[in-house]
């Protein structure tokens, strides 16, 4: 640490003196993007994106990573939940920063920029600068301003008017980190049910860089002034197939819970006992989720959870109904209501592929579920 301390110093008392030192080459500075590979984890899933600063003649080899966050800052979860979560940059040596990777099994590539004098100086100097302790902070947000969004940005102002290249095809956010997913399979039947209909958005090639990946194939194509910016591209580190960094998924996936449900809603059709305590979990459950749904949408900063259509199927009000469910059912309202339950779930089940958000698959039997079981209940109460 006192090495990369003596080593910003020593670069902030180069860069302030540049204009006089007329014997520094700035092609002693190599400033590279590094990209890593997804890991296991569901922050690290998407991979990571983080920029180099190497000068060999100092012996200075450190890493500028916006990525950063911290469990123990004060309401982490409380933060995290209303989207209001601080990441920040920070600077670690490029070799603790390769081995953390190493060590996961992750792999890492990485692009040299094809920098004159006056973009290397302006690149080191706003890292140094967004470095200092009251600019590190910054209020992060998943699609729009990451570790890699931040690089994006920083590389549009190096190279002033710089275009991207057009996609190839324009799929929707939601598209986007399903394919990062396939290994994850609860936590994509939890991102679906969390995020809303923005997230369905087509994206362009820009919006697409809230990804590593993304990033990483879009520098390697653009150009600037007729050139690449890129002018190097090697693998730093090639992950060993035999120990990925990802492993498959367990047996116990979501389309199996919610299938097993829908086996037992339709059992208890013939079965009339325990049918109270089902329902009740059912709706319940089903309730809690459209309260957090509510809460994403409503009382949060999050603003891809908004006009989310999961609420079609987990209505709030499930659970007050839920608890009428352990008592005589015998009102006329009740009934009307599981009617009207009944209703809206298969009307929802049969306009499921043309909604304009992209509802998860598994949750179909599911909502099979609670239209059988508030049909059921709306004949069995009397009027």
């Amino acid at each position: 640490m006192k090495k990369i301390i003596f080593g910003s110093l020593l670069i902030c008392s180069m860069l302030c003196n540049l204009a006089e030192a007329q014997q520094i080459n700035h092609s002693d500075i190599r400033i590279s993007l590094l990209t890593s590979d997804p890991g296991e984890d569901i922050y690290a899933v998407f991979g990571h994106s983080a920029i180099r600063v190497k000068i060999d003649a100092w012996g200075y080899d450190v890493v500028y990573n916006y990525g950063t966050f911290n469990f123990n800052q004060p309401n982490f979860v409380a933060n995290f939940a209303r989207g209001k979560m601080l990441y920040h940059l920070s600077m670690n040596s490029y070799e603790s920063f390769v081995f953390s990777y190493m060590y996961e099994n992750r792999g890492i590539r990485e692009q040299v920029f094809e920098l004159d004098s006056a973009q290397t100086v302006f690149m080191v100097r706003f890292l140094e600068n967004n470095y200092q302790a009251e600019n590190r902070y910054y209020l992060y947000h998943f699609f729009l301003d990451n570790c890699a969004t931040r690089i994006r940005d920083l590389i549009e102002e190096v190279f002033e008017g710089i275009t991207f290249p057009e996609a190839y095809e324009a799929p929707s956010y939601r598209d986007l980190i399903h394919r990062y997913l396939t290994q994850h399979p609860w936590g994509r039947f939890g991102i679906d049910i969390a995020l809303g209909l923005p997230t369905d958005k087509k994206t362009d090639i820009y919006e697409q860089m809230f990804l590593p990946d993304f990033l990483f194939d879009a520098f390697a194509n653009v150009r600037y002034n007729g050139r690449s910016i890129v002018s190097e591209t090697k693998t730093i580190f090639i992950p060993d197939p035999e120990n990925p960094a990802i492993l498959p998924p367990g047996p116990i996936k979501p389309v199996l819970v919610c299938s097993l449900v829908l086996a037992l809603a339709v059992l208890l059709l013939f079965v009339r006992k325990g049918s109270r305590i089902f329902d009740f979990s059912l709706f319940f459950v089903a309730g809690l989720t459209g309260i957090l749904v509510i809460f994403l949408w409503f009382f949060t900063e999050h603003t891809f959870t908004q006009n989310n259509l999961n609420i079609i199927w987990a209505l709030p009000t499930h659970t007050v109904i839920a608890f009428f469910m352990l008592s005589k059912r015998n009102s006329g309202w009740l009934r009307k209501y599981f009617l009207a339950t009944a209703v809206i779930a298969m009307l929802l089940l049969f306009a499921w592929v043309f909604l304009p958000q992209r509802l998860n698959p598994a949750l179909i039997p599911l909502v099979l579920a609670i239209a059988l079981r508030a049909y059921r209940n709306s004949r069995l109460i009397s009027v």
